[in-house]
């Protein structure tokens, strides 16, 4: 069952910009941890441009556990949760993840 992580941020147009490096930094870091397909995605239309939307791709509820216990013990969290976005704030606000499942996929 395909699983997705999606961490939504908030942040001025620098702030922005500056999530997009540490974004391309981070996701072969993610890939290490057992996640696939690392993406930012911004919006091109439509307003949102203060917003953007940071999604990784797992193999099941499983292999998302053992990235974010992983995660959480890493220094990368260390330095680019805890220092670098604690740092941003409030110019870049992290607004949670949400775990979504494939509902499609089931059954």
């Amino acid at each position: 069952m395909t699983v997705t992580a999606v961490t939504s941020w908030e942040g001025t147009p620098e702030a922005i910009e500056n999530l997009v490096l540490g974004s391309k930094a981070s996701a072969p870091v993610h890939k290490e941890m057992g996640a696939k397909n690392p993406r930012l995605w911004r919006a091109v239309a439509g307003g949102g441009m203060e917003s953007a939307f940071y999604s990784l791709e797992f193999e099941s509820h499983a292999a998302y556990g053992a990235f974010n216990d992983a995660m959480i013990g890493s220094e990368w969290w260390n330095e680019q949760i805890i220092k670098a976005a604690g740092s941003a704030y409030p110019a870049l606000k992290n607004l949670g993840t949400t775990v979504y499942y494939d509902a499609i996929e089931i059954g």
